[in-house]
């Protein structure tokens, strides 16, 4: 009997490491699809070759062809090393060629576009320099400029746009695909066209979520035996502030079959969408101003005014700075996964997955916010609506007709703030200042601060004197040594070591730890608790002892292990003011706030330096460091804390240095 497999040509009888190495080295073509190349010819000549060579018996040569068309460093780098074996690879990678072959036909009608714009997010989120070549290949920055303009409005509500998941991707993809020169080559009226779009998603935070959790709790997960969500107030518009609780997508990623991820924040996007289509055209520089401030001086002008070189200054520097080019070849010049490209979304992409349930505690915790991230000089811009289209858009349930920017008012004012970082250390007696809520506002009023609060900027440090304690924050500086003593950290006292291991099935102990600490002594559960961590380290040093062979089981592949590194911080405060330079053209402020630990929102109290600036007002700056390189968020005025809905609008920062 012949065997089924039995073929008279040569080329059977290689070696299938040497017909590996032949299709990996043909398949270097960037310009020609996967599905096109060498490959697929060698699937379709014989049963033989269809055999050794297809997707589901070959996972090693599928995820090398991952690795040299598409970016890998990040899953290593935030799912564990078990998220960059071959299985998961060899999944993703047919998972991102059928998006990228989606994505080529150009139609953004298709019914799987919300897929392709999932893996096309993705991709980007990782993207260090291949991803993103690709994705510009086949015609993204087009499809999706098409949809927006399109689509977006499909499925609306009385006219409002709808806050869908696929009008999200939509939005952050527009954002990952612009570029100077796209747009600069977009015309007047089609700047406009897009600005107007998308305006709605930048003003309503009533309709349009700003925030994984709202602003008014500073702690979180909030307890599960919560009653109802408290603070929030019904609108024409719904609940507010929105409590998006679950608003998230489970699908297949890598080696995971069921991973659950948060949809993004269509706001936050669109903020910078529409500050870099507004700031394209530079700001007109009166002539009647003085020229520089030693001229303005000259003439006799020292009070607050800007001159000729400030406008200048403000048009030199975008406050929506666009995603940095990468090139396809990064990882010969840098090979560190830590310093891939990447590496700077890492905290917005650990919030999508750690912050969807505002009641279940994070199991896995990722870093939401770089220390240091926010310490330096920002320059930006506020976007200002006439408080009547305000008041008029939150009480009118259909959305007023004919509404741009050229009808209802809007203006922009500059804002600049030179911010430094300080960090309560996890040593003895340290404890974090607590977040006093006494105005039923969560203490956002005054940036999750107690108002009874005093500091002092001191050698190497900050003093904070509250309820007749001080506690001592120490600066951190970039670049500086590391405030992280492992000696005298509690937590790596705890721990015993300074790395920190989590698992994703960590769930199931803590529920039996649970159960049982009612009913045993601490010593007992502790004991147990070694137990357990000593059997699940044995079982991982057994599923990995055959790392010889080319996979690993898919009991072990299906399991996600985060490595961090304790960091000792329990508390981050910013300390900041306005420039001199700065002031002097646009007033003086003061400027404080801190971190919120559980996603990453900053808040930001900013403060008149001088009391004959009452005038001025106290704001609220709210938002998130987004890419690395920009704070975007909302402000919101001080004036009348007592009302459910205060004014507010967005603002977009970028780092100057």
């Amino acid at each position: 009997m012949v065997s089924a497999f039995a073929q008279s040509s040569p080329l059977c009888h290689l070696p299938l490491e040497i017909l590996e190495k032949v299709i990996l080295a043909l398949d270097d073509d960037l310009a020609n699809p996967l599905s096109s190349a060498t490959l697929l010819a060698l699937l379709l000549t014989c049963k033989c070759f269809y055999q050794f060579l297809g997707c589901q018996t070959n996972n090693y040569l599928y995820a090398e062809l991952f690795r040299l068309r598409f970016d890998g460093s990040a899953a290593a780098r935030r799912f564990g090393e078990l998220a960059s074996h071959d299985h998961g690879f060899s999944l993703q990678l047919r998972s991102y060629c059928s998006a990228l072959k989606c994505v080529r036909t150009g139609d953004i009608h298709v019914n799987d576009v919300v897929d392709t714009f999932w893996s096309c997010f993705f991709m980007m989120m990782e993207d260090d320099g291949k991803n993103r070549c690709q994705l510009e290949l086949a015609g993204l920055p087009e499809l999706v400029d098409k949809f927006v303009r399109e689509r977006l409005y499909e499925n609306s509500e009385n006219g409002w746009p709808a806050e869908s998941e696929v009008n999200s991707l939509a939005m952050w993809l527009l954002w990952f695909t612009s570029t100077e020169e796209r747009l600069r080559a977009e015309t007047p009226a089609q700047r406009a066209q897009m600005a107007n779009l998308i305006l709605l998603y930048v003003l309503v935070p009533a309709r349009y979520v700003t925030y994984f959790a709202p602003h008014t709790h500073f702690t979180l997960p909030l307890p599960r035996n919560l009653a109802q969500p408290p603070h929030s107030f019904l609108t024409v518009h719904g609940p507010y502030p929105q409590y998006r609780d679950g608003f998230s997508r489970r699908m297949p990623f890598y080696q995971a079959t069921d991973f659950e991820v948060g949809i993004p924040l269509a706001s936050v996007a669109a903020k910078l969408v529409y500050f870099s289509r507004r700031e394209v055209m530079p700001l007109g520089t009166p002539p009647h101003l003085p020229r520089t401030r030693e001229h303005a001086i000259q003439l006799g002008l020292t009070m607050v005014n800007p001159t000729q070189e400030d406008i200048q200054e403000l048009n030199e520097h975008k406050v929506a700075k666009l995603i940095p080019k990468t090139t396809w070849d990064w990882w010969s010049a840098i090979e560190n996964y830590d310093r891939a490209p990447s590496a700077s979304w890492d905290d917005d992409w650990n919030p999508l997955i750690d912050c969807i349930h505002l009641f279940t505690p994070v199991l896995l915790k990722r870093t939401h916010y770089t220390p240091g991230l926010l310490s330096g000089l920002w320059q930006g811009r506020t976007l200002h609506l006439d408080a009547i289209h305000y008041r008029n858009i939150m009480q009118t349930a259909q959305m007023p007709a004919a509404f741009n920017e050229q009808i209802n008012g809007f203006a922009t004012s500059p804002v600049f703030m030179r911010l430094r970082e300080y960090h309560c250390m996890d040593i003895q007696p340290n404890q974090p200042i607590p977040c006093v809520d006494q105005d039923g506002s969560g203490g956002i009023q005054n940036g999750w601060l107690p108002t009874s609060m005093r500091y002092q900027e001191v050698s190497h440090g900050l003093a904070i004197t509250c309820q007749k304690r001080t506690c001592f924050y120490n600066e951190y500086v970039v670049g500086g040594p590391d405030l992280h003593d492992e000696s005298n950290c509690r937590r790596c006292q705890y721990c015993g070591m300074s790395e920190i291991v989590f698992r994703e099935d960590d769930a199931q102990y803590l529920e039996a730890l649970d159960e049982v600490l009612a009913g045993e002594g601490m010593n007992e559960v502790e004991d147990s608790h070694e137990e357990v961590i000593h059997e699940q380290h044995d079982t991982m040093v057994d599923e990995n002892s055959g790392e010889a062979d080319r996979e690993l089981s898919t009991e072990v592949q299906s399991k996600l292990v985060i490595k961090r590194k304790c960091d000792g911080i329990l508390d981050i405060i910013l300390v900041g003011e306005t420039d001199l330079r700065h002031g002097q053209a646009w007033h003086h402020y003061k400027v404080y706030g801190r971190v919120r630990e559980w996603d990453g929102l900053v808040a930001l109290i900013r403060v008149p330096a001088s009391a004959d600036s009452e005038l001025l007002g106290v704001w609220i700056f709210t938002g998130y460091a987004v890419g690395g390189q920009n704070f975007v968020g909302n402000w919101r005025t001080t004036d009348h804390p007592g009302e459910p809905v205060a004014f507010e609008s967005a603002f977009a920062m970028s780092k100057r240095d």
